[in-house]
């Protein structure tokens, strides 16, 4: 399968589909065939694609039914058996049994074939809204290749994009939210948040364990040179990595669990993020004095990757 190759073919038939929007009736009676697959198959490279079958996309509206059904079985059903695997056949359960309802709505469907492949692709468009059995909601914009085998006439595999409805009907997953107002007016004030994909979650759950080991060489590590600690207790303080490799000098034990790390960054800005973290921690002294404390902290990244501040706001377990 060399599906992921066809997005030219994606491209060639909107550009077609819409000329036809925009110039009125076309006289294709003579186009027997059209476009051109540029992918990396050597065999396929420079063939055109013609219409496929009907019976291809009407086996992908059968598929779609038993979906809206959620109907696992009679979905699966439609899928040959090197496309079943374990995997997709568990996560199509569980997702079905996730759903309160389904309700994928294609609005159009082209079957074509390239020239010399042994294969259907259905190229389908369609809106689809899901509700989910914990209350949760979304509608998307979809569209989708289904690829249909010679062989044994079912869905071999299907590629999907897809673009959440900003109009209200879904409640999570849009790329951006929320807003940065900042502690002064800034240029970035007012700007949406979006979600960081750097590492930095990983990165902090090593440190982590690191810290839990009372490691002091590796702590220091993942901190800039220089970097600036906002304490709970108040105040600001210049530190550096150095200082955190004698930061456990005067403990006998920690014990630090995170519950939740959400690395976000503002909109259309350089790549430094920000991880807002919460956890508890507790330190035994050597003294034998005990500090333990619920936490929400900021952990910020430089352009390198290092945690270049914190900030951290504290709660006493003990006043729950």
């Amino acid at each position: 399968m060399k599906l992921n190759n066809n997005l030219a073919l994606l491209i060639t038939v909107a550009l077609i589909v819409a000329a036809a929007l925009c110039l009125g009736p076309v006289q294709l009676d003579n186009v027997a065939s059209a476009g051109k697959f540029t992918g990396n198959n050597e065999e396929l490279k420079g063939n055109a694609y013609v219409l496929g079958s009907d019976d291809a996309m009407n086996l992908v509206l059968e598929s779609v039914a038993a979906y809206n059904a959620k109907d696992s079985d009679k979905e699966l059903s439609y899928y040959s058996d090197d496309f079943k695997t374990e995997a997709r056949v568990n996560g199509t359960r569980q997702w079905h049994e996730s759903m309160e309802t389904l309700s994928m709505r294609p609005w159009a469907m082209i079957p074509v074939r390239l020239q010399g492949d042994d294969k259907t692709l259905v190229l389908s468009w369609s809106v689809e809204d899901r509700v989910w059995k914990n209350g949760s909601k979304e509608t998307v914009d979809l569209m989708e290749v289904f690829a249909i085998n010679d062989s044994d006439g079912k869905i071999s595999s299907f590629s999907q994009w897809h673009s959440h409805r900003w109009d209200g009907s879904t409640d999570h997953g849009l790329p951006v939210g929320g807003k940065f107002f900042g502690r002064t007016e800034s240029e970035y004030s007012g700007r949406p948040l979006v979600f960081s994909n750097r590492g930095e979650v990983q990165v902090l759950e090593q440190f982590f364990a690191d810290y839990n080991n009372m490691d002091g060489e590796a702590v220091a590590g993942y901190f800039a040179d220089e970097w600036t600690f906002r304490a709970a207790t108040g105040g600001t303080s210049q530190r550096t990595s150095e200082d955190m490799k004698s930061v456990f000098d005067s403990l006998e034990s920690v014990q630090w669990t995170p519950f939740s790390m959400t690395p976000l960054k503002i909109y259309d800005t350089d790549p430094e993020s920000g991880v807002t973290v919460y956890s508890t921690e507790k330190r035994v002294m050597k003294d034998g004095t005990v500090w333990e404390k619920d936490l929400v902290e900021l952990f910020f990244f430089d352009l390198e990757g290092k945690i270049s501040g914190v900030e951290q706001y504290a709660r006493e377990i003990s006043g729950e």
